[in-house]
């Protein structure tokens, strides 16, 4: 079964656009670190649930669960989902901003994708 499904990041207010690109490329390089050691961090995953079940738990042989996979977010995909939202009611009147793709997505520079 493909569970593949796309994520979004909304921000608010005025970021500074390179904090913005830090917080992405700090991301991608956790990704990368979790690809070649993933059982390093399987671990926090006893984070996540309730301490009666932890005795229970083995991590070590756990996968690494969800990939953030950093491909661009192209024109015409951001259009159609930005169609897609606005069609089905998801945000009430201007909270959806402009829509406008040059102003609503963030470079994160060489690699050519967008967050």
């Amino acid at each position: 079964m493909d569970t593949t499904f796309m994520m979004a990041t909304m921000l608010t207010g005025q970021p500074d656009p390179e904090d913005v690109k830090k917080y992405f490329r700090a991301l991608r390089l956790a990704q990368r670190d979790i690809d070649l050691r993933p059982e390093v961090y399987t671990k926090h995953y006893r984070n996540e649930f309730p301490k009666r079940f932890l005795p229970e738990m083995d991590t070590r042989r756990w996968g690494p669960g969800e990939r953030i996979v950093f491909e661009p977010y192209s024109k015409e995909v951001f259009e159609r989902s930005f169609q897609w939202i606005r069609e089905r009611g998801l945000f009430e009147g201007q909270d959806m901003g402009a829509g406008c793709y040059e102003d609503a997505c963030v470079s994160l520079g060489a690699q050519g994708a967008k967050a």
